[in-house]
């Protein structure tokens, strides 16, 4: 019974280094990324205009990458399968192509 307890312990230890991971990742990396795309863009063009929209890009990007499962969640409740019923119809060219009739038993 204590191997499993310690084997739950050593589960949560990882579950929460894997979580300090993230947020490293999601603050730390992402910041970098973005300060080094800004300065980069400056370098190579001398515009504020462009550092300003490689800033807002980045921004917008960071935002998307923090609430990741928000958009995951709520893509599941507004996109739902149709219930309506299809059905496909085969239709074939007859005599002078002025004329069209259907093949098979379609609706």
């Amino acid at each position: 019974m204590t191997d499993l307890v310690a084997l739950a312990g050593a589960i949560e230890d990882v579950d929460a280094l894997g979580k300090q991971l993230n947020a490293v990742l999601i603050g730390t990396v992402m910041a970098l990324m973005l300060t080094g795309s800004v300065v980069l863009t400056w370098k190579a063009t001398k515009s504020i205009l462009a550092a300003g929209a490689t800033f807002v890009g980045g921004a917008a990007l960071w935002f998307l990458v923090m609430n990741a499962a928000l958009f995951r969640d709520s893509v599941g409740e507004n996109l739902k399968p149709s219930s309506a019923p299809t059905s496909v119809v085969k239709v074939a060219e007859t005599g002078s192509g002025d004329e069209l009739r259907r093949v098979g038993g379609g609706r």
